[in-house]
C-alpha cells in the first residue's frame, strides 16, 4: 500500500478575500463571504478527519516560500507590488487582481500556500512519501507571472514544477488542471516551454472568457506542450474519461515525465455555484487514481495534487475527499447524501474531445479513435 502525504496548515484558512457587499439605490446588501471562503478547507480537512482518511495520511511540514522560489516564476516588480499593496491595505479589503481581493495577511499567507506546494514535491522527490496532497488555500492557478486573479496570487503549481527542476534536475514535468476554470496563469509561464507539459481540461467559456480553446497550443519551443481540452457546460465523468483516454494520457505516455503536478480543483462538481459539471466523488476518485496509475508506469510513482478550486462548502469536502481516495488507493467508509448517477456520454461532449484530439495530433502523432 502506497504512503500519501498530507500538508495543511490552518494559516491557509486566514487569508481574506472579502465579502459580496452589494450596492443598490437605497443602500448597500452584505450577502455574506466571497466564494473563496476560509471555509472550504476547514470543512474539508474536518471531513478527512471524520471519516478517518487523516488518519491514514502522514503530515508533512513546509517552510514559506522564499524571494529565491518566488522569482522563479514571478517578477521582482511583482512580488514588490502584491508585498506593498498588501501592507498598505492594513485591515481593509482591497483589490489586488481581477477577481482577486485579500489585506495585510493576503501576501504572507500566499508565500505559505506557495512553499507547501514546493514542500509537497520535496517529500516525494525524496521518498519521504509515494504521493502527497497539499490542502492549501489562497489557490494559484490563475496568477501569471506579474498578476494576480481569480482568487490566485502566487502560482503554486508552476512554482512546484520550477522547483522540481531546479532542486532536484527533473527535466519533464507535466501539469494536469481539472479545474473547471481554464488555468491561464499557468499556460502562461510555460506557453513556450518544452520541458512542462501543461493541460487543462474546464468548462468550455466559464472563467477567463476567450481563454483556454483547443487552439492555444503553445509558441516557439513549447508548441504542442501546450494542451486545452474545453468541455460543453454539463458534462459529467463520462466526458472527462473520454478526454482522460483520447487524448491525455496518450500525450502523457509520449511525453514521458519523471514527476505529474495536479491542479485540483474540484470545482467541476455537481454542485459548484461557479461552474456547471457534473463530476461527483466516484469520478474524482476514478481521475486521480487514472493519473496514480499512469504516474507508477511513467515516473516511478511520483505524483502531487494541489488544491485550487471548490467552492461548494457542502460537496467540495467531498470532492476532495474521492481526490484523496484515488490518490492514496484507500476508500473510506462514508455515504455520499448528494450522490447523483453518471450519464452516458454525449454527442457534444465527444466532439470536443475530437476538437482537442485532432488539434493535438500533429504534435503527438495520436490514433485515430472514431466514436459510433
Amino acid at each position: 500500500m502506497s504512503t500519501t502525504g498530507i500538508l495543511y496548515d490552518p494559516l491557509f484558512t486566514e487569508h481574506d478575500a472579502g465579502r459580496q457587499l452589494y450596492q443598490g439605490t437605497a443602500g448597500s446588501a452584505d450577502c455574506g463571504e466571497e466564494f473563496d471562503s476560509p471555509l472550504r478547507l476547514r470543512y474539508s480537512k474536518a471531513l478527512l478527519d471524520a471519516t478517518g482518511m487523516s488518519a491514514r495520511l502522514r503530515p508533512i511540514g513546509y517552510q514559506p516560500a522564499s524571494d529565491a522560489m518566488l522569482l522563479r516564476v514571478h517578477s521582482p516588480d511583482y512580488l514588490a507590488r502584491l508585498a506593498a499593496d498588501c501592507a498598505a491595505a492594513g485591515d481593509a479589503i482591497v483589490d489586488l487582481g481581477d477577481f482577486a481581493r485579500g489585506n495585510s495577511a493576503t501576501e504572507r499567507i500566499a508565500r505559505a500556500a506557495a512553499g507547501a506546494a514546493c514542500a509537497a514535491v520535496d517529500a516525494v522527490l525524496q521518498g519521504e512519501v509515494d504521493n502527497a496532497y497539499a490542502l492549501i488555500r489562497p489557490s494559484g492557478h490563475h496568477a501569471g507571472p506579474d498578476y494576480a486573479m481569480g482568487y490566485c496570487y502566487y502560482n503554486n503549481v508552476a512554482l512546484a514544477a520550477r522547483h522540481a527542476q531546479a532542486r532536484y534536475g527533473i527535466e519533464r514535468v507535466a501539469i494536469i488542471d481539472w479545474d473547471v476554470h481554464h488555468g491561464n496563469g499557468t499556460q502562461h509561464i510555460f506557453y513556450g516551454d518544452d520541458s512542462v507539459l501543461f493541460c487543462s481540461l474546464h468548462e468550455e467559456d466559464n472563467y477567463p472568457q476567450q481563454s483556454g480553446s483547443e487552439q492555444e497550443h503553445g509558441t516557439g519551443r513549447g508548441e504542442g506542450y501546450n494542451l486545452n481540452i474545453p468541455l460543453p457546460a454539463g458534462s459529467g465523468y463520462a466526458a472527462y474519461a473520454d478526454a482522460f483516454a483520447r487524448v491525455l494520457l496518450p500525450i502523457l505516455r509520449r511525453f514521458a515525465p519523471q514527476l505529474i503536478l495536479v491542479s485540483a480543483g474540484q470545482d467541476a462538481n455537481a454542485y459548484d455555484p461557479l461552474g456547471r459539471m457534473r463530476l461527483t466523488r466516484p469520478g474524482f476518485r476514478r481521475l486521480a487514481a487514472s493519473l496514480v496509475a499512469e504516474a507508477a508506469t511513467l515516473c516511478a510513482g511520483r505524483i502531487v495534487m494541489l488544491q485550487e478550486g471548490g467552492y461548494s462548502l457542502p460537496y467540495l469536502p467531498i470532492a476532495t475527499l474521492g481526490v484523496i481516495e484515488g490518490l492514496s488507493g484507500q476508500q473510506v467508509d462514508f455515504d455520499d447524501p448528494h450522490l447523483i448517477a453518471d450519464r452516458p456520454l454525449t454527442a457534444g461532449e465527444a466532439a470536443a474531445v475530437s476538437r482537442a484530439l485532432d488539434t493535438q495530433r500533429p504534435y503527438w502523432a495520436l490514433e485515430e479513435n472514431h466514436h459510433a
